[in-house]
This record gives C-alpha cells, structure tokens and sequence, in this order.
C-alpha cells in the first residue's frame, strides 16, 4: 500500500517518519522493480525540509545501477531527468557532480547521454559544464564526458 504512495506521486509526507520512509525504500529496492525507480526520481524535490530524506532517495537511486546494471540504470536516470526540472534542479546537479567522480561510470553515463536526443544531450552538457564552472579542479572529469559525447555526437 505505501509502494502505492510513490506510483501516485505522494512519496513525502509530512508527518512520514524517517525509519518508515527507510523501510519503504528498502521494500522498493527489495521489489527489483524499475518503474518504483523511476518514481522516486519524481520524488526528489529541492525543498526537502529534512536532506536525510533526500540523501536515503540518492542512495536508493544509485543502488538501482547495482541492480539493474550501469546502462539501465542511468538510462532510468536519464529518462527521467526532465521530469526532475525545475523543481529538483539542485538534486540533479548533485547526481551529475557524483557521476563525474566515477570513473567507470561517468564513460557509460556519456556514452549513453551521446545517444539520446539532442534536448536530453544538451540538459547533459549544460549541467557538466556548470560543474566544471563552479569547481574546475575539482570536476576535471567533465572534460572527458564532455569530448565522449561530442565525439559521438558530433557537436
């Protein structure tokens, strides 16, 4: 009945505990289903008043990849990623800044990213380049997911 929450959209409620938001997570990665992932990609909301919830739904999101595999996982990500804007703008720059920290992952994610459409592309590119903008140091990986998808795309 609460897995029903997340399929009508309601996921966060107010008064929902932290241990019974945790638990409902662990029933939605025990039912290895991907349509609960890709409910809870609509779930992220940048005004979270707690950041724990926020932080047990990334978890949960990332644990997908191990799940389902990288490819399907990010092209959950993916597919859902416009659907995330602009209400969980913040939470999506958050999971692109970990990507780019994953070497293994970051060249499937721009790999997959290349063949996507160029709307889907650019949303990509423009949050990798905000990354490297705001930390060049830090995000010396975006260069190589960047020239991955340019080379593929022929941007």
């Amino acid at each position: 009945m609460k897995i029903e929450k997340i399929i009508n959209g309601k996921l966060i409620d107010p008064d929902m505990e932290i241990e019974e938001f945790e638990q409902l997570l662990s029933e939605i990665i025990k039912s290895n289903n991907s349509e609960y992932i890709r409910a809870l990609y609509l779930a992220f909301d940048d005004r979270f008043e707690l950041p724990e919830y926020g932080m047990n739904l990334l978890h949960t999101v990332e644990y997908s990849r191990i799940m389902f595999g990288d490819e399907k996982g990010f092209n959950i990500f993916i597919e859902m990623l416009p659907k995330m804007l602009p209400h969980a703008q913040q939470w999506a720059e958050w999971i692109h800044a970990r990507i780019l920290n994953e070497e293994k992952g970051r060249k499937v994610y721009a790999t997959l990213v290349s063949n996507t459409d160029s709307h889907l592309q650019k949303l990509v590119i423009n949050f990798i380049k905000q990354l490297k903008e705001e930390s060049p140091s830090h995000y010396d990986s975006a260069t190589e997911v960047l020239s991955i998808i340019e080379a593929r795309t022929g941007e």
